[in-house]
């Protein structure tokens, strides 16, 4: 059961929300995504989906398995030990002491309620001391606040004291970094991880708002009106955590200063939906996509706003809402390990290998932040909302995220991403990702290679002298504009064009025509220049840590197979040189890519991408 405190909470910021719809809704301008909304919802309504199975408890039984996992690595003195590094790293603490206390309170697993609270000590004592594990303290006041609330009354007085005593001497402009301080010109997504946490000691009465309200204030800027944060070199996960958290305070009652936060946090919660891939994934693109956080984050987003839906009436959105949180939740539980905790990346390489991983990467503390998220998920779920129909599974709409560099599109659950100026360091300018319902999310492929390394996503190259010159390598800010129309968006057909202007002597622009149906995605080519051949290039996944993908090519057709799904490209215009595997692997986030390759004369190109789940025999 959800507290009563925190659902009378709920339901006041749910009424402030609707009454700042009204009075605040001129002060930021129109949800560009507006009308995308309003087209899909009919296509909601209906009960011709499969349900999931999920519900409340499932979130503790992923949880269970991480924190038993970790448990084991769990010192003295409630500290948690990275398996690898040997050492407590970042905020894996914190973390583990939310995740287990709500195993003690959703499970009676009464075995953690010493565990839990011996990690809350600790995390505690370094926030109060401002000696934060590696200088991460932003990362650490929400987890211990939810752990703090539900372990009070558990815990002796004695213990409950001395945890009441470190809330009250925490400095926010000493434990914290990232801080909104004057003259400071920008902020990043730390800052409002430690405002949300602000906001959470403010509430049981251990500091004020004003570390709160001027965080909030300076933000604002980075916020876009569809509600969508803009972290640097803005990385689609990136949006979605801070607002993750922003959502966790309107939900506790926030009804300070930012008049617009409970209205902007609203539409992205449907760019979100808009956004999500049929596979329950958030985009891929730039630092730290694919980690398992990533999809347990929109667990919190979505089930937050299922709930204020379903306060507001909007009995569509809150099912859609509700759905989005099990699909993403399915896709987390895809990659639980044999020992319980899940793979910190979207592959199967032993963790020790780091295949994948960020610099800042580690296996405690993003496994264990992905439990947190699940954990609070948990304590917002209701399972009285029933499973609809949401968008990532109905498609019919693109939508263009020009800060971002991304167009998404969805044609009756075929999903595809475009990355239209990508950040080299992790992705190529292109197709980076395909996704359908019921095929293997890898096989898509689910992503590039890093341009870096090698511009190499689904598209083209043109003759420039003796070398091919791929689209894939004009990362950000390379191309002089890029305009995107959209000239058909039904669930059964989706059709738009990309222009990329071009400052080169012999090509002026690059123009790609996709067509996308429920079965297949079908992209013309056009080089407005001097060349007197195209290549097409197709990033097949061929090792994924575990598992090898059966690739083979026939004339202008290749098919790659992956466990029980396939994806299969074919050039449709005739080819003057036939596909072929490149042989040159590339690293990607998801494994090893190799280029599927094939030249045709002229400027135009068509080719086809079908994905298809493969019977099992």
């Amino acid at each position: 059961m959800q507290p009563p405190r925190l659902l009378k909470s709920f339901v006041l910021a749910s009424c402030l929300a609707a009454l700042c719809h009204v009075q605040n809704s001129a002060a930021i301008g129109p949800f560009p995504f507006a009308s995308v909304e309003s087209a899909v919802k009919p296509h909601l309504v209906g009960t011709n989906f499969t349900a999931t199975g999920l519900n409340r408890a499932s979130y503790l039984k992923t949880i269970s398995g991480i924190v038993d996992y970790f448990h084991h690595f769990q010192r003295a003195d409630g500290r948690i030990i990275d398996p690898f590094l040997h050492r407590e790293v970042q905020y894996a603490t914190p973390c583990y002491a939310w995740a287990a206390t709500a195993l003690v309170v959703g499970e009676g697993r009464s075995n953690l309620l010493q565990s839990a609270a011996l990690s809350l000590d600790s995390a505690l004592q370094q926030l109060a001391d401002a000696k934060a594990c590696d200088g991460h303290g932003n990362f650490f006041t929400v987890p211990c606040m939810f752990a703090y609330e539900n372990l009070r009354d558990r815990v002796s007085r004695e213990r409950r004291r001395k945890w009441e005593a470190c809330l009250r001497r925490m400095d926010p402009y000493r434990c914290y970094r990232d801080l909104p301080v004057p003259n400071r010109s920008r902020l990043g997504n730390w800052n409002l991880v430690a405002a949300a946490g602000e906001f959470l000691r403010h509430l049981d009465g251990f500091t004020g708002m004003d570390f709160v309200e001027t965080s909030l204030k300076m933000q604002r800027p980075f916020f876009t009106d569809a509600g969508m944060y803009m972290d640097p070199n803005v990385p689609m996960a990136y949006d979605h955590f801070p607002r993750h958290y922003m959502a966790i305070m309107l939900a506790r009652g926030y009804n300070g200063q930012d008049k617009d936060l409970a209205e902007l946090m609203k539409r992205a919660a449907w760019t979100s939906l808009l956004m999500q891939s049929p596979r329950g994934e958030l985009p891929t693109g730039g630092r730290s996509a694919q980690h398992q956080w990533n999809e347990a984050q929109q667990c919190v987003t979505y089930e937050i706003f299922a709930r204020r839906a379903q306060h507001e009436g909007d009995e569509i959105s809150a099912r859609a809402f509700k759905r989005a949180a099990h699909l993403a939740l399915e896709s987390v539980n895809r990659w639980i390990r044999p020992s319980g905790e899940l793979n910190t990346v979207k592959n199967y390489f032993d963790p020790g290998w780091r295949h994948g991983f960020e610099g800042y990467s580690f296996h405690s503390q993003y496994n264990l932040l992905a439990a947190s998220m699940l954990a609070i998920a948990w304590s917002f779920a209701d399972d009285s909302i029933p499973e609809g129909k949401c968008p990532a599974e109905v498609g019919g709409f693109v939508i263009h995220l020009p800060r971002f560099h991304k167009v998404i599109a969805n044609a009756g659950g075929l999903y595809a991403e475009i990355d239209t100026g990508a950040d080299p360091h992790y992705n190529s300018t292109g197709l980076i990702r395909v996704h359908k319902i019921g095929v293997d999310s890898l096989v898509g492929p689910s992503d590039s290679a890093p341009a870096n390394a090698m511009p190499l996503a689904v598209g083209i190259a043109w003759r420039k002298g003796d070398r091919w010159q791929p689209l894939a390598a004009f990362t950000r800010g390379r191309a002089k504009r890029v305009s995107v129309d959209v000239q058909e968006q039904r669930p059964d057909r989706v059709r738009f064009t990309i222009t990329y202007e071009l400052d080169q002597e012999s090509v002026r622009a690059v123009r790609m025509d996709y067509d996308l149906t429920p079965e297949r995605i079908r992209v013309t080519a056009r080089v407005e220049g001097d060349t007197p051949q195209v290549q097409v290039r197709f990033p097949a996944l061929v090792f994924d840590g575990r598992a090898a993908a059966t690739v083979t090519v026939e004339g202008a057709k290749a098919t790659v197979r992956l466990r029980n799904s396939r994806e299969v490209f074919t050039v449709d215009t005739p080819l003057a040189e036939g596909l072929r595997l490149s042989q040159r692997p590339v690293s990607s986030r998801n494994g090893f890519l190799e280029a599927i390759e094939g030249v045709c004369n002229g400027r135009r190109v068509v080719y086809t991408l079908t994905p298809s789940a493969v019977p099992r025999h």
